[in-house]
């Protein structure tokens, strides 16, 4: 790790805290459903109206609609021409024998893509981690793998793939800056096992670590990249992640040094919402607090947190986005290692439920506003919040 330079103890010991440990469950890719053929569009009216377009196809090539039946008074023009086949195909217009308007035939809309087999990977390798406690309180059985396309991360998933689901993604980043992707399993399990795609900064049981630097926005740039894979293999039809995910709706997310990365993300405008875990920055930086354009919240460990003042002061220096700062009193460790992430692994499925699904009741943004929010009726937190409606 490079030296630091105007790092405080405190903050010596902020980049130095995190914990290990190792690795979980087999993985199923899912198939790509091929698009079915365009329907035909409806008859042209005797005026000149043209049929409506008709559903995407899955072919290639674009096929020509036949023509419409002529009408012997001329009252109806010529039924029109089946939709075209094809990703982009547009159908030929059915021509009409009778009457003056002339039925169009539907254009072919874009179907589901097929994999091109020169474009296929490898198989993401399962990824066994041990000593984790209770079961997840999500509804989703989690998979825990490597993928051989993002290198340098884990990945904590949903096991159902390719359905009607579709899953925001949420990039990590660990304390210390470590480089060990399986160090907060509970905590990062319980988060996907309520429908999130969460990529984890490191390899499984990975070493070493990412340096601490004033550039808060390169520190940032690990959590892009993961953010950068995720989308892009939303959109790729051979990977199993093929419009399984909500690519519009992005979480950033770190504790302690691994905040200060996501603080650093937060101001990609892709970036749907922040959450800085025992973390501010150390040197402060306006300018990364004026990119702020959506949604964050400090979560902090209380007063004898190390990360307490720099997380209090980088909330109060926010002033354009909607932002919450709770605080309970558990330290700096806080309780990613507990149970399902302890009361951290409930706030933080609460805080993506609110802002990445609309959940508006008592398990999203019920915890967090309103005089008998859950947070505001608990003795043991601290919260207040400005910009939210």
């Amino acid at each position: 790790m490079q030296a630091l330079t105007h790092v405080t103890a405190a903050a010596v010991a902020l980049l130095l805290f995190g914990c290990g440990a190792d690795d979980s469950l087999p993985s199923e890719a899912a198939g790509t459903p091929a698009g079915s053929s365009g329907a035909a569009g409806s008859a042209g009216s005797a005026t000149t109206g043209a049929a409506p377009a008709g559903s995407g196809g899955g072919d290639v090539s674009a096929t020509g609609g036949t023509a419409g039946g002529g009408a012997s008074d001329g009252a109806a023009g010529g039924s029109s021409g089946a939709a075209g086949h094809g990703s982009a195909g547009a159908g030929a217009a059915g021509a009409g024998a009778g009457g003056t308007g002339a039925g169009a035939g539907g254009a072919g809309a874009g179907g589901a893509a097929t994999c091109d087999p020169a474009d296929e990977t490898a198989d993401p390798t399962p990824v066994n981690v041990r000593g984790m406690g209770a079961a997840f309180t999500g509804s989703h059985e989690v998979v825990v793998e490597k993928d051989p396309g993002l290198s340098g991360r884990t990945i904590f998933r949903p096991k159902d793939l390719g359905g009607a689901n579709k899953y925001p993604i949420v990039a990590w980043g660990q304390g210390g800056c470590s480089l060990n992707g399986t160090t907060n399993p509970d905590f990062l399990g319980e988060l996907a096992s309520h429908g999130y795609l969460v990529i984890s900064d490191g390899e499984p049981s990975g070493s070493d670590s990412r340096p601490m630097v004033d550039d808060y926005k390169a520190m940032g740039k690990p959590l892009i990249e993961s953010l950068d894979w995720a989308i892009e293999e939303n959109g790729r039809a051979c990977s199993q992640y093929y419009q399984s995910l909500a690519a519009d709706k992005t979480a950033v997310m770190g504790w302690s040094c691994g905040g200060l990365m996501a603080e650093g993300a937060a101001g990609d405008p892709r970036v749907t919402t922040a959450v800085i875990w025992s973390s501010g920055m150390i040197n402060p930086d306006q300018k990364i607090l004026d990119a702020l354009h959506a949604p964050i919240a400090y979560i902090l460990g209380g007063p004898d947190d190390v990360a307490y003042p720099n997380g209090t002061r980088d909330y109060r220096n926010t002033s354009r986005v909607p932002a919450v700062l709770a605080s309970t009193n558990v330290g700096h460790g806080g309780t990613y290692g507990q149970d399902n992430g302890g009361v951290f692994g409930k706030v933080g499925v609460a805080w993506l439920g609110w802002q990445l699904k609309g959940d508006m009741g008592a398990t999203g943004k019920g915890m967090f506003v309103g005089a008998s929010c859950g947070l505001c009726t608990d003795r043991a937190w601290t919260i207040e919040s400005k910009n939210v409606n």
